[in-house]
């Protein structure tokens, strides 16, 4: 593949690390990133993906996001070095996450590089759509982590795409997407999605 004209507004099936191997230093403008978080949940949720986070940092020049799941977040922001900024608390208000402390009503993001500056916190819902996936990240809490740390025009990765919320986010705000995921099955429901979006909801 040729980067960039294979890569923009794509849906890449490979190894994230691979791919990313590709994509040139300082090339996206912002990572937003959503790994296993090993808690069992499917039968690929058995291991965190340790090491991920410094690649993200190479190609993205305005900062990255990632929801580590509380049981690795020590991790993930031992793995982002002096690189890491702080953690944003993306509040639901009508839905619950298991952990093992017990269910809680909130995901950590945690945030590194040069991040665009503002509030730590914002609230989100989970309805509508829901995509044939374990655990697709909510719409409203996709649209809302792009409004906050992007800008319109802007190129986002997404090395951990599941089944595209990042890329239909991107499409109703007017932003570029590049989606990596490794399971054939996701990129074709992400394919999909994306062709079924109606040109009415795009800004």
């Amino acid at each position: 593949m040729k980067y960039p004209d294979d890569y923009i507004d794509k849906v890449i099936c490979g190894d994230c690390l691979e791919v990313m191997k590709g994509i040139p230093d300082d090339a996206v403008d912002f990572v937003f990133a959503d790994p296993p978080y090993a808690i069992g949940k499917a039968e690929w949720d058995t291991e965190y993906p340790v090491g991920f986070e410094q690649e993200c940092l190479r190609v993205s020049h305005n900062g990255v996001a990632i929801t580590s799941g509380q049981k690795h977040l020590a991790t993930c922001i031992n793995s982002l070095n002096g690189n890491y900024k702080g953690v944003l608390a993306a509040i639901n208000l009508n839905g619950m996450t298991f952990s093992a402390i017990g269910f809680e009503n909130w995901i950590p993001v945690v945030l590194a590089g040069n991040i665009k500056r503002g509030q730590n916190w914002f609230k989100f819902t989970v309805e509508g759509y829901k995509p044939n996936h374990p655990c697709p990240k909510p719409l409203r809490f996709m649209t809302a982590i792009v409004e906050r740390f992007t800008d319109k025009n802007d190129l986002i990765l997404d090395p951990f795409f599941g089944s595209g919320t990042t890329a239909v986010a991107c499409k109703q705000l007017n932003r570029r997407f590049i989606g990596i995921e490794i399971n054939p099955d996701y990129c074709k429901i992400a394919r999909e999605r994306l062709m079924a979006i109606p040109e009415s909801l795009f800004k």
